[in-house]
């Protein structure tokens, strides 16, 4: 028998396992480097690379356009259909004066005063039958009139105050208390508002100054 001794198998990666523990880097195999990329190779992902990057900007500067496109078309058809909407707007304006002046010239003559009088009373129906003819062609052309009463709300957006009082009796602070004109819209918007005389807290007296002096 042969006293030679076996050398044992050494398995590589327990060499490599040995050489991380030390701090060792080992040298890859062959089969496990990447395989190399010739000069022309990356020239030309590169390239391909390059030229997605342009094609999807491309892309995105139509959409953009597009898009911006499609916002002045709906602009522009939003303002030819605010001009056709309101075109009527001045010739309402000039109309709401004549009206002004018809309201003005009724309520100059009481009922009353109409009816002691025959010629004044056909007077006064005329200049009614007038009114109605002319709120019915505002009506037709969507000219809402707007009136109020006493006790309803004041509203900034249809009424314009022209004057302050107490709070009479039954009316609450920020009621109206006497509509002195009416209103207007044209569709949605406002062209005149509804003048109105607005109700407040009644004001605490205020102490004479010889009053304060005897104290």
């Amino acid at each position: 028998m042969s006293d030679q001794k076996t050398t044992p198998d050494i398995d590589p990666e327990d060499i490599k396992a040995a050489e991380r523990a030390a701090g060792i880097e080992s040298v890859p195999d062959e089969d496990e480097l990447p395989p190399e990329t010739s000069p022309e190779e990356q020239t030309a992902d590169d390239l391909i690379i390059e030229l997605e990057a342009q094609l999807a900007e491309a892309k995105a500067d139509r959409l953009r356009a597009v898009a911006e496109a499609e916002n002045t078309r709906k602009r522009a058809e939003r303002e030819i259909a605010n001009v056709r909407k309101y075109a009527s707007e001045p010739l309402a304006r000039d109309f709401l004066q004549v009206s002004e002046f018809i309201r003005m010239a009724l309520q100059s003559v009481s009922e009353e005063q109409a009816d002691a009088d025959p010629l004044l009373k056909n007077l006064r129906v005329g200049v009614a039958m007038t009114e109605k003819t002319l709120l019915d062609a505002f009506e037709r052309n969507n000219v809402k009139q707007i009136t109020a009463k006493a006790g309803d709300p004041y509203d900034h957006n249809a009424h314009e105050a022209i004057s302050r009082v107490d709070a009479p009796e039954g009316v609450e602070p920020g009621q109206i208390v006497q509509m002195i004109g009416a209103g207007y819209r044209l569709h949605d918007r406002l062209i005149k508002p509804a003048t109105v005389v607005v109700a407040q807290a009644p004001q605490a007296p205020e102490e004479s100054s010889d009053e304060e002096a005897a104290e």
